[in-house]
């Protein structure tokens, strides 16, 4: 009888193993740190941008913090101001990895991994919500990994029945 019971108690307790978090980040670790560099696009010609992206709550989330600040231009002689905020998470029920992002111009995106376009030197993440946007209109948000201290994201932006338009790119290099 001891010997059933610490065979059932070994198997118990890898059965929970193997359902337990485990590190999903992997994937995304070249993501990690923080960062600045310059952008270009989204409406302006340059924008300065820090970025940082940190595993917080005891490694259960990525946390992306960005802001970017826009030349002056014609059209907006007082340049422009970007902040958004986010957190990645795994999703457990559908095997995915979501993140989940707030804009200060009122759009709230969350975003699924999309594993078929997605590699060890390119993460694509593509919009499966979008809050305070065109009905039908999607994002992707895409991460190129070119080094160990540097990455380059685009956004792109694809509204009902179109394809995706390139809105802007960011070049970071990660601060020592």
């Amino acid at each position: 009888m001891k010997k059933l019971s610490l065979i059932f108690v070994g198997l118990l307790l890898a059965c929970c193993h193997s359902f337990g978090q485990t590190n999903h980040f992997v994937r995304l670790k070249a993501m990690v740190g923080d960062w600045s560099g310059t952008g270009s696009g989204f409406g302006n010609n340059k924008s300065q941008i820090e970025s940082s992206c940190q595993l917080v709550m005891g490694g259960q989330y990525l946390e992306i913090k960005n802001e970017s600040r826009f030349d002056p231009t014609e059209r907006n002689p007082e340049g422009e101001h970007h902040i958004d905020r986010g957190f990645i998470s795994y999703d457990k029920s559908r095997d995915v990895i979501v993140y989940r992002q707030f804009n200060n111009e009122g759009y709230v995106n969350q975003y699924v991994l999309n594993d078929s376009l997605s590699n060890d030197s390119l993460l694509v993440f593509d919009t499966e919500v979008i809050e305070n946007f065109v009905p039908g209109g999607k994002a992707r948000w895409t991460v190129k990994i070119l080094s160990d201290n540097q990455i380059e994201t685009s956004f792109e932006v694809s509204f009902p029945k179109k394809d995706y338009t390139c809105f802007g790119v960011n070049k970071l290099t990660k601060k020592k």
